[in-house]
């Protein structure tokens, strides 16, 4: 069915197509129907909705129940999941694709359900879904599919052959059997199982990871399904947490660093092209060249407006940044108070004794600190840009190091580009909880399938040194040279999938984190302490 060309040729020879109509024209961002009363009414709420649809029907004399009929078995209202069905039901794109190529060849096409919802819920639900067709339902009709009656009312109301229809749909018993009883030819389509892989699916984020499995599907490429499950919903979440902050403080301009924040740019642009968000070329050797020329690197500063009340927006881990530029800022506007929104810190607390304006979006109470000692190098691999580094400025315009470009993480970025740009199409870019987002990549981080340490170890990370992210030798007897075991291990960015390579499991690979974790704060918060007293 992911060929829309060969199912057309299949349609040719019938002059009416008929669709299923729940996970075949439409698709639900729940894993399961019966996700709809769960979500709908919570646990307890959905075996007792359960029970009262079963009353309804052992009291029907067709078998065949309406919502209303329901409504009258439940002690609750039934009516809120119909709001729910609005929230979470949304265009199958295959399905629509193939919709509008058989409404441009003219053909004939019904919908036909087995369903409790009436046809007026139903017709609603498809019209807001971009469809529009004539539906017959079960529980209008006193009879299903599965039985293959629905199928013959639907050929006898509208005078036609069997031969002359086509059905498709997702029930190998309802939809492929029951059209056959009627003797309606099928097509079978086959709805998505779970793909994810390191997304939770639970209440808190059950539209999310049914969304991210659904599109799963449609991205070929492997290294792209990770792009799509969790660096793009990483992203989004940022990027609609920066929107937000830039709106209640009031700042006047946004300056997106380089070159870590490339990609995040890109995305806030084309998500908010009314704010002022704009790319300010600065890098740690940049800021070495300020300070032995601060008039060159103030004219640039100028000439991009990076003055007064501004925000840089960063991955973070420290903040360096924003105190530096402050400081020349203030050359150029004394008054400029320089604030900063980041992606994610290790040192969140140090980051706000800077500065009142310092935001963090990831990993910013102290008990997180203790998660992300080792995440930075990981991080800004996946989401940053090995694109050329500015080295130095001349005449208020970036000088870089290379002529070119050489970005190793292109088909990553470009599954999270389609998770982006599929959820602000289909959910119109309904808020993301930031929360939800860093599990996966924990989970990515600390306990990583074999086969995606595979597909982007060998992803460059570029700081003052160039290394893979998995510098792993294995032609080396790491057991007879601890020493060049260590510095593998500290070259390698992604520290939980080198020690996967060596075996050691997730459990230990987690503890060794906290300790370290644990051990580096206190080591620099002594240091503080010691600082201080001087």
């Amino acid at each position: 069915m992911a060929n829309i060309e060969a199912v057309l040729k299949k349609t040719e020879q019938f002059d009416v197509i008929t669709f299923d109509v729940f996970d075949t024209l439409l698709i639900r961002d729940v894993m399961k129907p019966v996700d709809v009363f769960r979500f709908s009414y919570g646990e307890a709420g959905r075996y007792i909705r359960i029970l009262a649809e079963m009353s309804a029907r052992r009291a029907s004399k067709t078998g065949e129940v309406t919502l209303a009929d329901i409504d009258k078995k439940c002690p609750f209202s039934c009516k809120r999941e119909v709001a729910f069905e609005k929230r979470i039901c949304r265009a199958n794109p295959l399905m629509k694709s193939l919709y509008d190529e058989l409404s441009k060849k003219g053909k004939k096409m019904y919908a036909i359900s087995d369903m409790y919802l009436d046809r007026k819920v139903i017709s609603g639900l498809l019209k807001r879904a971009g469809y529009d067709l004539p539906v017959m339902v079960s529980c209008e009709q006193g009879c299903d599919k599965t039985s293959g009656k629905l199928f013959r009312l639907f050929l006898e109301k509208n005078s036609l052959k069997a031969s002359d229809v086509l059905h498709i749909g997702d029930s190998k018993t309802s939809d492929y059997e029951g059209a056959h009883k009627a003797g309606i030819k099928c097509l079978l389509y086959n709805k998505h199982t779970n793909q994810l892989s390191y997304t939770d699916y639970s209440k808190k984020n059950y539209e999310l990871a049914a969304f991210i499995n659904h599109g799963l599907y449609e991205e070929k490429e492997p290294v792209g399904k990770i792009g799509y499950e969790i660096i793009g919903p990483i992203i989004l979440a940022f990027c609609q947490w920066v929107h937000e902050k830039y709106k209640e403080v009031g700042f006047e301009r946004l300056y997106f660093l380089a070159r870590d924040m490339r990609f995040t740019y890109e995305v806030y642009r084309m998500l908010y092209p009314d704010d002022d968000a704009r790319y300010l070329c600065v890098s740690r050797k940049s800021l070495l060249f300020a300070k032995e020329n601060p008039k060159e690197f103030c004219e640039y500063l100028k000439k991009e407006g990076c003055y007064g009340n501004v925000s840089i927006v960063d991955t973070g881990w420290v903040g360096n940044a924003q105190v530096e530029i402050e400081k020349y800022a203030k050359r150029i506007d004394p008054s400029s108070d320089i604030g900063g929104m980041y992606l994610g810190s290790k040192l969140a607390y140090r980051m706000k004794e800077r500065s009142k304006r310092s935001y963090v979006c990831l990993y910013s109470t102290a008990a997180e600190q203790y998660k992300c000692q080792l995440y930075p190098p990981f991080m800004e691999t996946l989401i940053g840009s090995n694109e050329k580094q500015v080295i130095r400025y001349e005449n208020g315009n970036p000088v870089f190091d290379r002529e070119e470009d050489r970005d190793y993480t292109n088909l990553l970025k470009s599954g999270a580009k389609k998770f982006i740009t599929d959820w602000a199409e289909r959910k119109q870019n309904r808020r993301v909880s930031k929360d939800v987002v860093r599990r996966p990549f924990e989970k990515l981080f600390y306990n990583p399938k074999r086969k995606h340490i595979d597909l982007i170890g060998n992803l460059h990370y570029e700081d003052f040194k160039d290394t893979k992210i998995v510098s792993f030798d294995e032609k080396c007897p790491y057991w007879r040279k601890p020493g060049k075991l260590l510095s593998d291990l500290g070259d390698s960015g992604w520290k939980g999938a080198f020690l996967k390579k060596l075996g050691i499991c997730f459990p230990i690979v987690l503890g060794i984190y906290l300790v370290f974790g644990t051990i580096r704060l206190l080591l620099i918060d002594a240091k503080k302490v010691r600082h201080n007293e001087l």
